[in-house]
């Protein structure tokens, strides 16, 4: 009798605890997100809050930044929903400011994008008709210009000393630009070859690790080249393979990279008909960036840099940077939008 009754006891106990749990469960389950309940308790502080969007707030997961109300308030106004305002809020400040003076935008599958761009969003959604790249690359290739031909809505570059200067089919050099910081090392003809002064020792650091490590004696041909150089140089190769074919592997005046002081043209001196063999270009792609310098014009990335592949032609960003682009088998049209330009 008494092992019944005790047996009775623990039934009852446990049923408690288990209506118990299942109210608490209910009641947790039913209960607004806090940060939910902060967002209509600032906008009342705030003397923000209107009632006719109170259903929203609730969605709405509250951030602590000054103009938090506000915004919320007005993309509210445009037409945004809450959950639709909380993407929103994953978007950088420039973004979130811009698109407080459109009309309602779909942007919910860039929201996670970090170099999206709200002024190119038209463009990201016409490209993405036309091409089967990630969307991630898709935002990279419009923020560079790729959906635009080349050598059409070219810009003046405002820093053309800047180590990270653009110089390509739609940045420009100013007229007659010459660095201020030129030197000269031997080159492959018996030349004297001029580049920036900022790069020459990690230079001469490369040549002598391409002497110890392959044994090869790696001389540059060219590096700077002012902007009557180049026009020489492009109209002959425009003489000789027409317009089309030279503007694959040459730049027209102004847009070479070249007249920067940082692109370095390379050769071993051991090869007669060749500047670089499979092998000198194995070592030189594996090791260059340890030296601060980057293949600018490498395989299967023609059609973001616009010009052939080129296992000769280097140009100097520094180490921690060309270390980044090298891991990470960008351009330096890539990684400038990624890692540097601010959206």
């Amino acid at each position: 009798m008494r092992k019944r009754k005790k047996i009775i006891k623990r039934r009852a106990l446990l049923l408690i605890v288990i209506v118990v749990l299942a109210i608490f469960t209910l009641f947790w389950l039913n209960k607004p997100n806090n940060l939910q309940n902060k967002t209509i308790e600032i906008l009342k502080k705030n003397d923000a809050y209107n009632k006719e969007y109170d259903k929203e707030y609730q969605d709405i997961k509250y951030l602590d930044i000054d103009d938090f109300s506000s915004k919320v308030n007005k993309y509210l106004s445009i037409g945004y929903t809450g959950k639709e305002i909380n993407n929103l809020f994953k978007l950088s400040k420039k973004n979130q400011d811009k698109l407080l003076e459109l009309e309602k935008k779909d942007i919910t599958k860039f929201v996670n994008i970090k170099n999206f761009n709200i002024d190119n969003l038209e463009r990201y959604n016409e490209y993405l008709k036309n091409n089967k790249y990630d969307l991630i690359d898709i935002v990279t290739y419009v923020n560079i210009n790729l959906d635009k031909d080349f050598y059409t809505e070219t810009k003046e570059v405002q820093d053309p000393d800047s180590l990270l200067v653009l110089v390509n089919k739609y940045n420009h050099l100013p007229s007659n630009y010459k660095p201020k910081d030129i030197v000269y090392v031997p080159g492959a003809y018996g030349n004297e070859v001029p580049f920036r002064a900022v790069l020459k020792d990690d230079f001469i650091k490369l040549q002598e690790a391409a002497k110890s490590d392959i044994n090869i004696n790696l001389m540059p041909t060219t590096a700077f080249r002012n902007e009557s150089f180049q026009t020489t140089l492009y109209n002959n190769y425009v003489s000789k393979d027409g317009k089309e074919a030279a503007d694959t592997y040459s730049a027209r005046p102004g847009y070479s990279e070249h007249q920067t002081g940082l692109a370095i043209d390379l050769k071993n001196m051991a090869l007669s008909n060749t500047r670089l063999t499979d092998d000198n270009f194995e070592w030189l792609n594996n090791n260059a960036y340890k030296y601060g310098f980057i293949i600018r014009f490498p395989k299967d990335k023609e059609f973001v840099t616009g010009y052939q592949f080129e296992n000769w032609h280097i140009r100097y960003v520094g180490k921690d940077i060309a270390k980044v682009i090298h891991d990470n088998n960008l351009t330096l049209e890539e990684y400038l939008d990624l890692y540097v330009i601010e959206y």
